[in-house]
């Protein structure tokens, strides 16, 4: 799955995006459950999880990784654009009247004076900004909050101590998948690089659509660790903030304001 991952539904709705989005779910025999409820939600070995964005500019926006199935049964409803990133692979979607559609779909979605064709050419021509080092610290991973206090940091040099320490702790103890994914982000391994090829190319997409400002945020990540602290909040509004709450529930302050979608289904079924 991608590690950045959003549908763009070219509507002002939410809620009929939710409801179809939920009923598809229910089509294709997920379980609907609750995970940000004072017990933790089942374990399903197939889910989907996905929040449902207040409309903005004409547009929906919806987090997570959806089915297959669900993109072309919720262009019945709306245009819909995905746009997809996995370290440096991209992936650019659209679907129209129930079916992938191509760049002739688009037009009355481009931004003025954008044409169709000069979508197509944006997928092809964009150039990536300047590579970063194989051992950088990738800076897009960490949430809006920390990247300012990142500034600083040599990301050369933690990639390095990172790296030699890690290598230490397998010479002690052996292999760690745990580790391992901790140095795959460190040097940037499936991380979305929005300053490689597929990350301008993904840019470059955006940039013909009449998306809203800051189209890519919040991630998906910070937006439900935040949304999770502030429906505790909600539900207990004496329960105590931990060290380092404020700063997530900060990062996305209107999180309640997104709609939850999350299913499951085991092999064969439910």
């Amino acid at each position: 799955m991608p590690l950045w991952s959003s549908l763009y539904c070219h509507c002002d709705d939410t809620q009929a995006v939710a409801d179809h989005l939920r009923d598809s779910l229910i089509a294709l025999r997920y379980t609907l459950y609750d995970p940000f409820g004072a017990l933790p939600g089942p374990a399903y070995p197939h889910q989907v999880r996905l929040f449902v964005a207040p409309a903005r500019a004409g547009w929906v926006r919806v987090l997570g990784h959806p089915a297959p199935e669900q993109l072309p049964a919720l262009s019945r409803l709306a245009l819909v654009i995905h746009l997809a990133l996995d370290g440096a692979q991209e992936q650019i979607a659209i679907y129209a009247a129930g079916a992938v559609a191509d760049e002739h779909a688009l037009t009355a979605a481009l931004r003025p004076p954008r044409t169709p064709a000069d979508f197509a050419r944006a997928l092809h021509s964009a150039a990536p900004a300047a590579p970063a080092s194989a051992a950088a610290l990738p800076l897009d991973a960490l949430p809006e909050s920390v990247r300012g206090l990142a500034g600083g940091v040599n990301s050369g040099q933690a990639g390095k101590l990172f790296n030699r320490l890690s290598n230490d702790l397998l010479g002690r103890f052996g292999q760690s998948a745990d580790l391992d994914a901790a140095r795959a982000l460190v040097n940037g391994a499936g991380v979305p690089d929005w300053h490689s090829t597929g990350g301008a190319r993904v840019k470059a997409a955006a940039d013909c659509l009449t998306l809203p400002e800051n189209w890519q945020y919040p991630d998906f990540e910070s937006l439900r660790d935040s949304y999770q602290l502030r429906a505790r909040q909600r539900r207990r509004p004496d329960a105590p903030l931990y060290p380092g709450d404020a700063e997530i529930m900060a990062q996305v302050p209107d999180a309640l304001d997104y709609i939850p979608l999350y299913g499951g289904k085991r092999d064969g079924g439910q």
